[in-house]
């Protein structure tokens, strides 16, 4: 944490005050996830890939950023120009990275990925077994992705200079939390740097509250077994693993991070996160708590028309970020009063944009 903390000051010092651009290259993808709003919503989704031109326009604010991750509803590895972005995101100084399904990674893109020194490679699973991971992710071929990881890292193992840091993406639901132990054992085995096990965070159908691992009170005890023979797995063959909490807890800004992160769409919306800006829709559907809540979708602007840099500092985005602001300075206030003589803790934060009231990233998931 400590490390983590001076590397960001060190990043400001530097002129990067950024801590990262997300950006949704396209909103296409081979996959029907059933978790994913691009299945529920099919009637309404655009298939759409952001153009060279906007994300020209986009890097030119790459200098002032710490790390561009290509990541957002689609398959980044569709994008026709998806080399040539990381290529100039890399020649700007940034860090890059990108979460994918897997199913691309044949021989030309993992050995163009590897010759672009890509920082950060992300493949999402949702299972140990092809029947659990494709009863999930629909359309994808279980043993073709772990067969390109392997080939990917076997590839990686001839290469010199710094190499790529590849992880594994484990989404936890209620059908395959058994299978997160094996998780750890299969992300040994294959060689990767990390494994980290996530939750589902964004239910936009009522059947999706019954995959959601978090908050389940009935397997509680049941889950946080398989979580600590996992961490005992992953302790002991020397893997890094790191999974998201299954219980709410709110936090005063979520992992998106909007004060020190912006989310770029892959219309060219800008927007706080990936959550608020959904290709196509101008209403955000989503299940929170049991309801069904529909929330307008929050846009400050598009890159292809406005410079991203002016976009952040519109004075409509400066105050949705100054609500995180407070509430972070709430937490603070509220942390010295309880070790203070005579303090309470129990104060409560000032509250988040309207937005964010029913988003489980809130509440650390």
């Amino acid at each position: 944490m400590l490390g983590r903390a001076a590397d960001w000051v060190m990043e400001r010092a530097r002129g990067r005050p950024f801590e990262a651009f997300q950006i949704e290259v396209t909103s296409r993808c081979t996959l029907r996830c059933r978790m994913c709003p691009r299945a529920v919503l099919a009637d309404s989704w655009p298939e759409l890939d952001l153009s060279w031109e906007a994300f020209q326009r986009i890097a030119r604010a790459f200098p002032q950023v710490q790390h561009v991750h290509l990541q957002g509803w689609g398959e980044p590895l569709l994008h026709p120009r998806l080399f040539e972005m990381i290529a100039l995101a890399k020649g700007a100084g940034c860090r890059v990275g990108l979460t994918t399904n897997g199913m691309g990674l044949h021989r030309d893109a993992r050995r163009r990925l590897l010759d672009l020194q890509l920082d950060l490679l992300s493949v999402s699973i949702a299972g140990v077994t092809r029947e659990t991971h494709e009863h999930i992710r629909t359309h994808s071929d279980f043993s073709v992705i772990l067969e390109n990881i392997r080939h990917l890292l076997h590839a990686r193992a001839g290469r010199a200079g710094k190499p790529t840091k590849v992880e594994l993406s484990y989404l936890m639901t209620r059908t395959n939390m058994a299978e997160l132990p094996q998780a750890v054992e299969l992300a040994g085995s294959l060689g990767v740097d990390e494994l980290y096990a996530t939750n589902l965070d964004y239910l936009v159908a009522p059947a999706h509250q019954d995959l959601t691992a978090f908050g389940c009170i009935a397997l509680r005890d049941e889950f946080a077994r398989i979580m600590q023979e996992s961490q005992d797995r992953a302790q002991r063959i020397g893997l890094v693993f790191r999974p998201y909490p299954l219980a709410l807890e709110e936090t005063a800004v979520c992992e998106a991070h909007p004060t020190r992160i912006l989310f770029i769409a892959c219309d060219g919306w800008v927007a706080p996160c990936t959550y608020l800006a959904l290709p196509g829709q101008a209403q955000i559907p989503r299940w929170f708590e049991g309801r069904q809540v529909v929330v307008p979708a929050v846009r400050f602007g598009n890159v292809r028309d406005r410079d991203p840099l002016d976009i952040w500092n519109a004075p409509a985005y400066l105050e949705f970020r100054q609500q995180f602001s407070e509430r972070r300075l709430g937490l603070a206030a509220r942390a010295l009063a309880a070790v203070s003589a005579g303090g309470s803790a129990d104060s409560k934060m000032p509250p988040p944009p309207e937005p964010c009231r029913t988003c489980y990233k809130l509440y650390r998931i």
